[in-house]
């Protein structure tokens, strides 16, 4: 099981790093040619040479995509709905009889009426052209009408299928659980909102919104999220004062607040090349070390994977006239991706780590985030008003610091305080580990200011 395990993984890593560099390859090629999407320098903002493709976000969601389809077709599969019952299955069951072994290879299991007290169930079977009708009845045994017509009536108890008129058993093996790919509700809300998110994005590539309409666009992602999924967070993971930190519905309101600000503050962090999704990075391996079942570990390679092959290219390891950016819609679209899976990670089904323990994963660009936009507030400008304060600049003012290296600060500060936010939480409380998060971002926010004043 595990070389099986270990098999995917490795085709899964090539795969999508391979698609990255090709998708992302494929796009910069089709913004050059047509000359749409290239981001012109200014020399007061922007100091790259040359026009630069914004395509990087477009060819990490496609290598993602193509990623999670080879998955889809490499294991077993179930699609659950929104109550997580069973929906779809794609799967193998070895059937044991008395004097044989024979293998069926379940292609689709249907669920045609799940609001009642009787299930129906449209098997198609290898070998099989015309579907098998499965009925659960109100004695929970299964009643099946076989393509000639005969009906037989089957118990199922410990893994053992009884034929009850007949009396005769069979044993049902089904795959280890851990080798299913899991589709529910959630994760399919998180892909097709996201693939709609991205490309209303490009227009602000393309043509520029207003960040009135920005927050608009942002908040109704996260809301057709939580529309689709029923998924939001409930509660904040620790209590305060006499409140117990349930939100109830308020915690709508709440997740579409703190999405709208995660992607915030990525789009706001992506000044450098490799940064904003360098960070994205850090957060996946991260939360790859959380102990996720299969499907969230496959997951995981796939988008960091992905995130590798694009930063072949955003780094310039292609070369300086090959490099591509994220554009807004790349980094929009990554900010929403680690938001939803922070809540996922921290919702009360899988619980891996706390909402508080979250923070600590996208500190700097919230941080980062939190402190600009109340320094623009002190000063009377507005808050999408452009410029050069951000931590990155502030580090690339240093004249001590050139090349890679603010990036590289920059990405271990975050990958550092990542492991200490989960290390807080193993040893101390939620509510500590919050005070903690904002004790230290205020530290952070004093030692951001004294940079500032020494750059340049």
């Amino acid at each position: 099981m595990y070389l099986m395990e270990a098999s995917i993984s490795v085709n899964l890593i090539s795969i999508s790093f391979l698609a990255a560099i090709v998708f992302t390859g494929f796009f910069r090629t089709i913004a050059k040619k047509f000359g749409v999407l290239n981001d012109l320098p200014d020399k007061t903002r922007k100091f790259h040479h040359r026009p630069t493709p914004l395509v990087g976000g477009l060819g990490i969601h496609s290598a993602m995509l193509f990623g999670l389809f080879i998955l889809f077709l490499s294991v077993d599969t179930k699609i659950y709905d929104r109550e997580d019952n069973i929906q779809a299955l794609n799967s193998s069951f070895e059937v044991i009889g008395s004097d044989n072994s024979e293998k069926f290879s379940v292609s689709a299991a249907v669920v045609k009426n799940s609001n009642t007290d009787e299930n129906i169930f449209e098997i198609s079977v290898e070998g099989i052209d015309i579907p098998l009708r499965v009925t659960r009845n109100k004695e929970g045994n299964f009643e099946v009408m076989t393509p000639d017509g005969e009906f037989k009536e089957f118990s199922f108890k410990d893994g053992e299928l009884t034929d009850i008129n007949s009396k005769t058993s069979i044993n049902i093996v089904e795959p280890d659980a851990s080798n299913y790919f899991d589709i529910n509700s959630s994760m399919l809300s998180i892909v097709i909102v996201g693939v709609i998110f991205q490309l209303i994005m490009l227009l602000d590539d393309l043509f520029g919104l207003s960040q009135i309409l920005r927050l608009i666009i942002q908040s109704l992602a996260s809301l057709g999220v939580i529309f689709l999924s029923g998924e939001y967070i409930t509660n904040i993971g620790f209590s305060v004062l006499s409140w117990d930190g349930q939100l109830g519905s308020f915690g709508i309101i709440f997740t579409i607040f703190a999405v709208t600000g995660i992607i915030n503050a990525f789009n706001m962090i992506d000044g450098i090349n490799g940064l904003c999704s360098g960070i994205a990075l850090v957060v996946f391996i991260f939360l790859s070390f959380l102990g996720a079942d299969s499907t969230m570990s496959y997951g995981n390679l796939i988008i960091i994977s992905s995130l590798a092959g694009f930063l072949v290219y955003n780094l310039g390891l292609f070369g300086k006239k090959r490099s591509v950016f994220l554009g807004d819609n790349g980094s929009n679209f990554l900010g929403f991706l680690v938001a939803w899976s922070c809540i996922t990670y921290s919702s009360n089904d899988i619980q891996l780590m706390s909402p508080v323990a979250a923070l600590w994963l996208v500190a700097i660009p919230l941080w980062d985030c939190i402190g600009m936009i109340a320094q623009r507030f002190a000063t009377g400008k507005a808050v999408s008003e452009a410029d050069r304060n951000h931590i990155h600049h502030i580090l690339f003012g240093h004249t001590s610091l050139k090349g890679y290296s603010p990036l590289f600060i920059l990405l271990g500060a975050s990958a550092f305080l990542a492991m200490l936010g989960l290390k807080i939480e193993n040893i101390f409380s939620p509510g500590i580990s919050a005070i903690l998060f904002i004790i230290l971002g205020l530290l952070f926010l004093y030692l951001k200011q004294k940079l500032s004043f020494r750059a340049y």
